[in-house]
């Protein structure tokens, strides 16, 4: 019964030993972003590595510091070669568990192959979430990064913050590291959100196509919206267009697409894409108003037309100019028609350009206002 006990009691002591390797947390440095930018003045280091982290003793009412942000820069051979080069700057080491944000900057997405070691990395490292945010800087990094500095700092960065949640507007899509490399395994394009400083401040706006790792294109808010359109991604949004030479503003409550690809003669895909809102604004005149159905009909008709001319405009670029399927073409036939997909993707490049692309909108204006 005593060696049982002693046992026992020698197993507790095993088990009830604490944490040996505990860090405290003002100890810690915990990155919330990353910026990588490209370097041309050393062959082996070919990075400048942007790391910005919170400041723990400005946290909490009794904060002991106000300056709420670091940002420590250096060039680097890779990501996690540059917490090493600046471990002897800072005098506690760095943690990656809590990284949100990747921002590439323009001249690095110019270079594919160094691009796909920026990711592969991040992908390949068990210290890494993988749905941080991915972004692309339409400049250099080092300046969006310094331009969130002056706004409201929050633990998570002020990047973070802006995309994480996207639902209320369409101006631009916002990607993790997950579903980039997946649109890229797929289909070789994808579209990140693009982040460029105004003002002295930073702002999120458009996107970025990547094709094959590599920057294809920008494309601008307006763009962006016909693509998510398209991909079924738009929650919230307002579309103005011009009725009898009046300007009619339409918020969008809801929208749904459908998205078939048929394999007749020629690959063709089609897109019946429909929406309800409300008027947000317009013109009342004494001998048109929308208590007229016929009058509302032909508002429905002015705004569906708006729309397809917007989403058929963009289609056109993806196919002819940046010969990049943002659009999920190839996707629905990974999914749905694995065999003819087996076929086509080696080529896919050649292929989307020529099939036939057909897009149905359908608008209904549910409430009209309350004036008369």
């Amino acid at each position: 019964m005593k060696k049982g006990f002693f046992l026992l009691l020698m197993i507790s002591l095993v088990l009830l030993c604490g944490c040996w390797d505990k860090v405290e947390v003002d100890q810690s440095i915990f990155v919330s972003s990353i910026g990588v930018d490209l370097y041309r003045n050393s062959e082996m280091n070919r990075y400048i590595v942007t790391y910005e982290y919170p400041n723990i003793n400005s946290i909490g009412k009794n904060a002991t510091e106000d300056q709420k942000t670091f940002i420590r820069s250096t060039p680097a051979s890779s990501i996690f070669q540059a917490s090493s080069n600046l471990s002897t700057q800072t005098p506690f080491p760095f943690y990656f568990k809590h990284l949100k944000v990747l921002v590439l900057g323009e001249d690095l997405l110019g270079e594919e192959k160094l691009v796909r070691q920026v990711i592969d990395e991040l992908n390949r490292d068990t210290k890494v979430n993988r749905n941080i945010q991915v972004l692309a800087a339409d400049g250099k990094v080092t300046d969006i990064i310094n331009a969130n500095v002056v706004q409201e700092q929050t633990t998570d960065g002020v990047l973070y913050t802006t995309v994480k949640d996207n639902r209320s507007s369409s101006r631009y899509t916002a990607k993790t590291l997950t579903d980039l490399i997946t649109d890229l395994d797929i289909a070789g394009v994808t579209i990140i959100p693009r982040v460029l400083v105004k003002d002295g401040k930073f702002l999120v706006s458009g996107g970025c196509v990547l094709k094959n790792y590599r920057h294809a294109a920008w494309i601008c808010e307006k763009e962006n919206r016909a693509i998510s359109f398209l991909r079924g991604n738009v929650k919230t949004e307002t579309i103005d267009a011009v009725y009898n030479g009046n300007l009619i503003s339409y918020t969008i409550t809801e929208v749904n697409t459908d998205k078939k690809v048929k394999l007749e003669e020629k690959i063709k895909a089609v897109f019946s894409i429909g929406m309800e809102g409300y008027l947000q604004g317009y013109i009342i005149e004494r001998d048109k108003t929308v208590y007229d159905s016929r009058v509302l009909e032909e508002m429905e008709k002015a705004l569906e037309k708006e729309v397809k001319k917007e989403i058929e405009d963009i289609i056109r670029k993806l196919q002819k100019t940046y010969r990049a399927d943002v659009i999920g073409v190839g996707e629905y036939l990974s999914k749905f028609r694995p065999k003819k997909w087996a076929q086509v993707k080696d080529d896919w490049d050649n292929i989307f350009p020529d099939i036939d692309i057909e897009v149905l909108v359908n608008v209904n204006i549910r409430r009209i206002g309350l004036t008369k």
